[in-house]
C-alpha cells in the first residue's frame, strides 16, 4: 500500500508529459505559413482595434522578431543581391524593455528596413506599401521568412 502511494504522483503526472507545458520549443522557430501568421496576428485585440480605426489607405511599418533567423538569411536581407541598398543597423546588449529598443521602435524606416540586434529579441522593421485595412496583416505575413515572425505594425495616413 505504501509503495502505491509513492507511485500515485508519478502515475498522475505521466499523462501530462505529452502536453505543451513541457514543450520548450520557441514559437519563433521554423516556418509559419502566411495563413497561420494571419490567423495568429489578426486575433490580437490591439490589431483588431487598429484595423477597425483605419480609414482609407495607410502606409504600414511592419515589425518582425528575427531572433531565430539563420544568420545567412539575415545577411541576405542586410545586403540584398539586387543592389547596394542596405537596411540600417543598431546593436545592443539589452533586452526588449530597454531604452535602445524603444529608440529603435521610434525610428522612421524605409523600404530598405532597419535591424536591431540585441540579446533577445532581435528585430527588423520595414516600411510596406500603401494598403487598405484588410490588406495590412496578410501583406505583413507574406513578408515572413523562416525563423521570422510578424509581431506588430504601425500605420500612417498615406496622404
Amino acid at each position: 500500500m505504501r509503495s502505491l502511494r509513492s507511485l500515485l504522483p508519478i502515475l498522475i503526472a505521466l499523462p501530462l508529459a505529452g502536453c505543451d507545458l513541457f514543450d520548450d520549443k520557441d514559437w519563433r522557430e521554423g516556418t509559419e505559413s502566411a495563413e497561420e501568421c494571419t490567423a495568429r496576428v489578426a486575433k490580437k485585440l490591439e490589431v483588431k482595434q487598429l484595423i477597425e480605426a483605419t480609414d482609407g489607405n495607410v502606409l504600414p511599418t511592419f515589425t518582425f522578431d528575427i531572433t531565430k533567423m539563420d544568420l545567412n538569411a539575415i545577411n541576405e536581407m542586410i545586403v540584398p543581391a539586387s543592389g547596394n541598398q542596405r537596411g540600417s543597423l543598431r546593436t545592443s546588449a539589452f533586452g526588449a524593455t530597454a531604452p535602445p529598443v524603444e529608440a529603435f521602435m521610434a525610428l522612421d524606416v524605409s523600404e530598405a528596413g532597419a535591424f536591431y540586434f540585441g540579446d533577445d529579441p532581435s528585430l527588423y522593421r520595414v516600411q510596406g506599401k500603401v494598403l487598405t485595412a484588410d490588406e495590412i496583416v496578410p501583406a505583413g505575413c507574406a513578408m515572413q521568412k523562416t525563423g521570422m515572425r510578424l509581431t506588430g505594425f504601425t500605420l500612417e495616413n498615406s496622404s
